[in-house]
């Protein structure tokens, strides 16, 4: 299965994409349109906003700048809009060459504390799963749905982490459901990124997260949620936003090793009560 169009969504100014997308013209298959969009806003969410705007399908998939699809990818991802309480599915997404580790409580879902089960990638099948967050880098929407939200600017920083599940859980805030299908895979080739993006500044990457993820989750809990996840997320986090709880199990299992992300997640998560707050 083969897309009506191919949206290209690059930077104002950058030629090597300009010349590329010249290039590509005529090695594009018959009866698929390619348009392009060029932005100037920094930050990761201002192209995928663009092109969410201009595409003109019914639906729209958006795919990083650095991944391959499979041949079925489209052949997974389309048939579940056949029911129209779908909002968003979103695919599997691998890195060439590695493994991905077994799946933790429930991927793709919140605890009722707050915790997000990561490692979706790491959930194999022949059938979708409800969840409550897909990975953005390989997502397809209702392109209706997602023209008329409002991107939260307060998440376009750094590399926009997490930005997906604050649309995801507007969606179904909205009405429409979130599915996983594992079937629609792509495999990330992890292109070399821009210094200020460089994801072996680990204590900027953890700030950022829990920035970022402190201000999602207050945004979209009930009071009481509310309380009881700061009380979980600021004693004890976890690997990668540590709180003292998490940070003296690191310890004693590890010794002192993340003393800098340490310090970067509470000033994160402080952060992120300051930006809530001022909404």
């Amino acid at each position: 299965m083969r897309p009506d169009e191919i949206v290209v969504v690059g930077r104002q100014g950058d030629a090597e994409t300009e010349r590329a997308l010249a290039g590509l013209g005529a090695e594009t298959p018959s009866g698929t349109a390619l348009r392009s969009a060029w932005v100037t806003q920094a930050g990761h969410v201002p192209p995928v906003e663009a092109g969410a705007r201009i595409a003109s399908g019914e639906i729209v998939a958006i795919l990083d700048d650095d991944v391959t699809v499979e041949l079925a990818w489209l052949e997974h991802l389309l048939p579940h809009f056949s029911d129209a309480t779908v909002g968003v599915v979103g695919g599997r997404v691998l890195l060439p060459g590695e493994t991905p580790g077994p799946p933790k409580g429930k991927p793709g879902r919140l605890s009722w504390y707050g915790k997000m089960w990561g490692n979706l990638g790491s959930v194999e099948g022949n059938e979708a799963l409800e969840v409550q967050a897909v990975m953005e880098g390989n997502w397809a929407w209702r392109r209706e749905l997602l023209a008329s939200m409002e991107f939260d600017p307060v998440l376009n920083f750094d590399d926009a982490s997490m930005y997906g599940l604050d649309l995801c859980l507007r969606a179904q805030e909205e009405g429409f459901r979130v599915l996983y299908e594992p079937r629609a895979l792509v495999w990330h080739h992890a292109a070399p990124r821009a210094p200020e993006f460089d994801r072996a500044d680990r204590p900027r990457r953890v700030y950022a997260y829990c920035r970022n993820y402190t201000y999602i989750v207050l945004s979209h809990f009930s009071f009481w949620r509310r309380a009881v996840f700061l009380g979980w997320w600021m004693l004890v986090g976890e690997r990668g936003s540590w709180g003292p709880g998490a940070m003296a199990l690191d310890t004693i299992q590890h010794g002192v090793r993340w003393r800098q992300e340490a310090k970067a997640a509470l000033a994160g998560k402080m952060e992120g009560v300051r930006l809530w707050r001022k909404r």
